[in-house]
């Protein structure tokens, strides 16, 4: 049985979940929920681990995956567009408040929370972006401070 998107399209084995899957591994023990990806990354009580190797890969999987979010954005508005699927009053105002859900800008839409989503994994990348350059700086820093004679 072939995977097809809801576009008819045909789905891509592996998806962003798995890719990012690989890449993180989840919490430990769970602490509070966070409100959203850059905080979790950013908060040390979460225990994530990232191989360093893997990070920019994860940084460019996330931006990917933010950038193919947009993408559908902009397809949503075709759902404003679907034809009811008969002819009387029930169709016809469910595929009106369908469109209105998906093609709105309004907080809740379809396409509302697709932007979120690629704002919070842009987030996360700039936090792992970030992470990884305080990480490299510290390593270098110690590292000089290693080869320097002792006086």
């Amino acid at each position: 049985m072939s995977e097809h998107d809801r576009f008819g399209g045909p789905t891509p084995s592996g998806g962003m979940t798995e890719s990012l899957n690989a890449l993180i591994h989840p919490p430990a023990e769970g602490p509070a929920p966070v409100e959203d990806l850059a905080s979790i990354l950013l908060d040390p009580a979460q225990h994530f681990r990232l191989d360093l190797d893997q990070a920019p890969q994860a940084i460019a999987t996330f931006r990917q995956a933010a950038h193919e979010m947009r993408d559908l954005k902009f397809e949503v508005g075709r759902l404003a567009n679907v034809p009811a699927p008969g002819l009387d009053a029930v169709s016809i105002n469910a595929a009106r408040e369908i469109g209105q859900w998906a093609a709105s800008e309004e907080p809740g839409s379809l396409r509302s929370a697709l932007e979120s989503g690629a704002i919070q994994l842009e987030k996360a990348a700039d936090a792992l972006e970030r992470s990884l350059a305080l990480y490299r700086n510290t390593d270098e820093v110690n590292a000089a401070h290693l080869s320097q004679p002792e006086l």
